[in-house]
């Protein structure tokens, strides 16, 4: 009896079942590429969850609505000849209990079309946990045409070096607030997208991820502000990345090892940089990794699932 329930615990614990979500998010994506293999848009669509907040986009291109992406599918897959899809170097992030992230190197190409070489890019798939399964709710592809393929890791490791957006508010720093929060003249508190730091009573890694944020954010100087498809979260701060001439403060934040990827669709625009920038930090051990920093998520400490 003991032998059973010993069992059944190792069977739920966090890494067990955040392995089994990966497993899961790489089965959908096998399917993702079967149906379109097949040329199959119907089944292709159905993988994607049918609501009207659901969306896609491409190189700058964005599509929302599942009746409105159905119908793009078939224009692409219903066209004279076979279309053909392959992906490499997925790697799969779990976002809670019921959401989750798949970004994978792709290679696409026509065959009625044999003189034209295959397109070559990345793709991110981002998925929510619903009654009928795991169902796509936004995907993002972004082409990379001139470049070999395989090079997926070394393009998304340098980082954005300027915003997709245009940049219409600017911020006076008046205050850091914690590692993922400053505070601006005028506009108030601002969180950054995209990532999660430690909370200020994790103590010392809280105050160290603040510190680390205001050494790349001065208080009293001014700093870009992109926004993303929802302006605030439900406690009014408003959502940004925040630039620094050409430099990503989100992004860097999380590649020097001082936050981790934290993020809700539909702000996820720069999601395949955060996960390629969180892998590389963990792997590097690099700041808050290597003193356990993250042994709790911050998302888990909130949680209390940790103690």
């Amino acid at each position: 009896m003991h032998f059973v329930i010993l069992v059944l615990a190792l069977a739920f614990t966090p890494s067990a079942l955040a392995q089994r979500v990966e497993d899961q998010i790489r089965a959908e994506v096998r399917r993702y590429v079967a149906a379109i293999n097949r040329g199959d848009a119907a089944a292709v669509a159905a993988l994607y969850l049918d609501d009207s907040r659901t969306s896609t986009a491409d190189d700058g291109k964005i599509h929302r609505g599942w009746k409105n992406i159905a119908g793009i599918l078939g224009e692409i897959l219903t066209r004279p000849g076979v279309v053909r899809m392959n992906v490499d170097s997925v790697l799969v992030r779990q976002l809670g209990n019921d959401a989750a992230i798949a970004v994978a190197s792709y290679e696409w190409w026509q065959s009625w079309r044999r003189e034209v070489p295959p397109v070559r890019g990345a793709i991110t798939l981002v998925y929510a946990r619903t009654r009928q399964g795991w169902r796509v709710v936004h995907d993002h592809t972004s082409t990379l045409e001139t470049e070999p393929f395989g090079s997926l890791r070394r393009i998304l490791d340098s980082g954005p070096t300027a915003p997709r957006r245009e940049t219409i508010l600017s911020c006076l720093v008046t205050r850091i607030i914690d590692g993922d929060g400053i505070e601006c003249e005028g506009t108030g508190r601002v969180r950054l997208i995209g990532i999660d730091t430690p909370e200020l009573d994790q103590d010392p890694y809280g105050r160290q991820a603040a510190a680390a944020l205001a050494s790349f954010v001065r208080v009293g100087s001014t700093v870009r502000l992109e926004q993303d498809v929802e302006p605030r979260d439900r406690y009014g701060r408003l959502l940004a990345y925040v630039w620094v001439d050409s430099t990503l403060v989100n992004w860097r934040m999380v590649r020097e090892g001082w936050a981790v990827l934290l993020t809700y669709q539909p702000n996820v625009q720069y999601v395949d940089w955060l996960i390629e920038a969180e892998r590389k930090a963990r792997e590097e051990r690099r700041a808050l990794w290597a003193t356990g920093g993250f042994e709790c998520r911050p998302a888990d400490h909130r949680r209390r699932e940790c103690e």
